[in-house]
């Protein structure tokens, strides 16, 4: 199993009182913060809150950032391919936390403790929401009480099940991304600033215009949009291939975060290409992109990655597609030429066969014609040797 780590900060959470998943529930909201420590109100992460990686962990625990809130409050992830699923927060014993999954009833839950699922075969679509509210009978000390949210480890495939996982990364500056509208992030900008430490390659691209798009076509079986969430920035759509898969994602934070993961999809086609669109509805920032899938089978801008052999379980997950093993989705040039010269060849000896039995052949279907005959017929003869005069009209006559 691969494990996933989405950071609070992400977009996959949405956080009451969203209308789309709360809507007359009279839920409180979260509030987004950076930093940890014992000063100002901030919270201490839960202790051992990486420790839930797993194998393969993509993501590192967040430490620095987390959403509170005083209750009753909830928190959704919908609609996220899962295996299990680990929550990281904080709660005060006046509070009860419970986790929900799917339409099942909420049950009573710890930060660390795993819902994992129980089928090894089942890979479906699940819907996870946490949520907090105080105990009876303990309101007065819930009051100056405050529930945190770290994040979550989501157990996930990022490959098919019995290939071996690659990975591809690309930055924000990469040729294969299509931008329109969106700008390199310098030093003088006053909305985000690059952060060495934690953007990848020490780049970002931005844009704050509605409409604005960046696209990028790809091969794998997962793919993940990493950027910044901020006060600043707001909505977007991404478009997975057609409108039938589109997500509408919200990164606006009250705290900016880096390296956030923006977007995640897996369980793609590995037979064929995706392209992504991401499109603006106010200020987005783009941090990497990354592609996810068999060894020899992922790659950005119509290529696939082929340094390394694909392994031979993946086979039926890689039929007809660029990285199945043994083909790298280009054709031999010593086939090629071969395939040439034979056709030459074959047309030579063609054309030779015909020259040497078309005469023969003309020649045994010719009938022999009488002297009168010949004579009758040479005034119809078209031959350039032949020069047909006015005495060419009268009839010959051949005495022997």
């Amino acid at each position: 199993m691969s494990s996933l780590w989405i950071s609070d900060a992400s977009p996959l959470f949405f956080y009451s009182p969203a209308e789309a998943y709360f809507s007359g529930q009279n839920l409180a909201s979260w509030v987004g913060k950076t930093g940890a420590g014992d000063g100002d109100g901030q919270m201490q992460p839960p202790s051992g809150s990486g420790s839930e990686s797993g194998t393969n962990g993509i993501g590192s625990t967040q430490t620095g950032s987390y959403h509170a809130t005083s209750g009753p409050a909830s928190v959704v992830v919908p609609l996220i391919y899962a295996t299990s699923f680990t929550p990281i927060f904080t709660a005060p014993d006046s509070f009860q936390v419970t986790l929900q999954r799917n339409s099942n009833d909420p049950e009573g839950w710890e930060s660390g403790r795993s819902w994992n699922e129980t089928d090894s075969k089942t890979f479906d679509a699940q819907t996870f929401t946490l949520a907090a509210k105080c105990k009876d009978g303990q309101e007065d000390q819930c009051k100056d009480q405050q529930v945190g949210f770290w994040g979550a480890w989501v157990g996930t495939q990022f490959t098919p099940p019995g290939s071996e996982l690659d990975t591809v990364a690309i930055d924000d500056t990469s040729e294969v991304i299509t931008y329109a509208g969106f700008a390199p992030v310098n030093k003088d900008n006053k909305l985000v600033n690059v952060t060495q430490s934690e953007d990848y390659e020490g780049t970002l691209s931005m844009t704050a215009t509605e409409g604005a798009t960046a696209q990028i076509v790809f091969n794998g079986a997962s793919i993940s949009v990493r950027g910044v969430t901020c006060p600043s920035c707001g909505t977007f759509t991404v478009t997975l291939d057609d409108s039938s898969t589109k997500a509408t994602l919200n990164s606006q934070n009250t705290a900016t975060v880096h390296d956030s993961l923006l977007f995640f999809a897996t369980n793609l086609d590995t037979s064929t290409s995706h392209t992504l669109t991401l499109e603006s509805q106010g200020g987005v920032v783009i941090d990497k992109l990354e592609a996810m899938g068999p060894k020899g089978g992922i790659g950005f801008g119509g290529t696939t990655n082929t340094s390394s052999s694909s392994n031979p379980s993946s086979t039926p997950m890689q039929s007809g597609g660029s990285g199945t093993p043994g083909n790298s989705g280009s054709p031999n040039a010593g086939i090629i030429v071969g395939a040439v010269l034979g056709s030459l060849a074959g047309l030579a000896f063609l054309y030779w066969f015909c020259r040497r039995v078309k005469p023969a052949a003309k020649k045994a279907e010719d009938k022999k014609l009488n002297p009168w005959d010949e004579a009758n017929l040479l005034q119809n003869m078209k031959n350039e040797e032949v020069h047909v005069t006015t005495a060419a009209n009268q009839r010959y006559v051949y005495r022997e």
